[in-house]
């Protein structure tokens, strides 16, 4: 199996340590969020391709001071009393060529393409991609925001519902208990 490591960036974990303090608003297009701050700073979150090799491309998140954001669209709720948590969670793209284990018939050449976590991870991937595909920000009190890669390229999908981010959880290895 060949391995590659598509991981966050020191820019993107500096940007993201400044979404632990006092928040002002918050911005969610299909492309990018924008967290903006009491500070007049902003943290730009938007997903960020690599071709890992030829007809294999991987997604990971990516995080950035912008310093000309557009004024907030929501509000910044429970995350402006500050002291936000802010978790990265890697995940994992790969491909299988090996058309026996996957049950079905491939013409010659070609490859499926898979992503999750990890854990998840297929014995007889051929190649993977290592990323940095998640983000969890909590609040002091207990809500958050799941911030994960987009099923459309270039695209970030943005989660509120408590429920949904606790499963996100669970399923990444984390527990109740």
């Amino acid at each position: 199996m060949r391995e590659y490591r598509f991981l966050a960036t020191e820019v993107t974990q500096e940007a993201l340590r400044l979404a632990r303090g006092v928040w002002h608003g918050l911005t969610i297009a299909e492309s990018s969020v924008t967290i903006h701050l009491v500070t007049g700073e902003a943290v730009r979150i938007d997903s960020e391709a690599a071709d890992v090799e030829d007809a294999f491309e991987a997604f990971r998140l990516n995080a950035r001071v912008d310093d000309t954001p557009d004024p907030p669209t929501d509000a910044a709720g429970e995350f402006g009393l500050g002291r936000n948590d802010v978790v990265l969670f890697t995940g994992a793209t790969w491909t299988v060529t090996n058309t026996d284990a996957l049950g079905v018939e491939l013409r010659e050449g070609a490859a499926m393409h898979f992503s999750g976590h990890p854990g998840q991870l297929a014995e007889d991937a051929d190649v993977v991609c290592l990323t940095t595909d998640a983000i969890v920000i909590a609040t002091i009190t207990g809500t958050g925001l799941l911030i994960r890669v987009g099923l459309k390229p270039g695209s970030v999908d943005v989660v509120s519902d408590q429920v949904a981010i606790a499963a996100f959880l669970v399923e990444r290895g984390y527990s109740s208990s």
